[in-house]
């Protein structure tokens, strides 16, 4: 049911968060838009993305901190929202359900730390009436950079993980510069490489911008890029201008991206000005 709408996401190198008005917001976006006569000076939040009059991304923040994010296809009206709960200062549970009946996403991911880093996830599924349950890890290298995530998944009432799913990062400084996605079924309690399938993302041309999803946590996309690979760049520092999808099977396929910026280098749209990036203040 979302086959087109990932397709479409590919097309943006984004994924489609969105309402249909601003009124869930704690206060309005305040746009740097010499039309409206308001400009943002000091620090911004992401509100929201839009392509033509569809808001395609929304993120709702109180005090800063993100309660609520919406996704939908841009061509239809399925919507998934999800929802954000903390303890302390750190995301501690996000649920994302779709408004399809049944439920093609019903996820429920805990997330765990280690001194103040995120270790681990828990990611349990009810999926056409049957659940589903998910074990991630997430590795660092030797700088503390992050490296690799693997989940094990456990399929309806199997004690023993039937999946395995590897995700592997190159970073250049800051930058998502490569990610390997690597997936296969777990025979004995190990992976079996002969079932294996892989898919690379490479990202690359980035500017010397600033992302504008650093302005919401990290770990609320590394958890969403665990639903779609493909947007894994959103943990970079700076804006990709060019994504690359890499099938061991076909050609590369290349999807390039520009954007316009403010005066506080911050993107405000594509360099179509098709799509649209609006922020509000801290």
């Amino acid at each position: 049911m979302f086959k087109k709408y990932i397709l479409l996401s590919l097309a943006f190198i984004a994924l489609s968060f969105a309402v249909s008005c601003d009124n869930t917001t704690e206060d309005p976006p305040n746009q740097n838009n010499s039309s409206t006569g308001t400009t943002i000076t000091g620090p911004r939040i992401l509100s929201k993305i839009t392509s033509g009059n569809v808001n395609i991304e929304e993120y709702i923040t109180n005090s800063g901190f993100l309660s609520q994010a919406f996704i939908r296809d841009v061509a239809s009206s399925n919507t998934i929202t999800a929802i954000v709960t903390y303890s302390g200062d750190k995301i501690s549970k996000i649920k994302y359900q779709d408004n399809i009946n049944p439920h093609v996403i019903d996820n429920l991911y805990t997330l765990t730390y280690n001194s103040g880093k995120l270790s681990g996830i828990t990611m349990d599924q009810t999926n056409m009436s049957i659940t589903n349950h998910s074990d991630f890890t997430v590795y660092y290298d030797a700088n503390g950079q992050l490296y690799r995530i693997v989940e094990k998944k456990k399929l309806g009432s199997t004690t023993n993980y039937t999946h395995y799913v590897e995700y592997k990062f190159t970073f250049a400084a800051n930058n998502v510069a490569k990610l390997d996605h690597t997936a296969m079924l777990m025979s004995g309690g190990n992976p079996d490489t002969s079932t294996a399938t892989a898919m690379s993302y490479a990202y690359d041309n980035y500017d010397s911008k600033i992302n504008p999803y650093k302005t919401l946590p990290k770990e609320y996309f590394i958890v969403t890029g665990t639903l779609f690979p493909v947007n894994f760049s959103w943990l970079s520092s700076n804006n990709p201008g060019k994504l690359t999808l890499i099938n061991p099977t076909g050609p590369p396929v290349s999807v390039p991206k520009g954007y316009l910026y403010d005066t506080q280098n911050y993107p405000v749209s594509d360099q179509g000005q098709a799509i649209k990036y609006v922020y509000k203040p801290l």
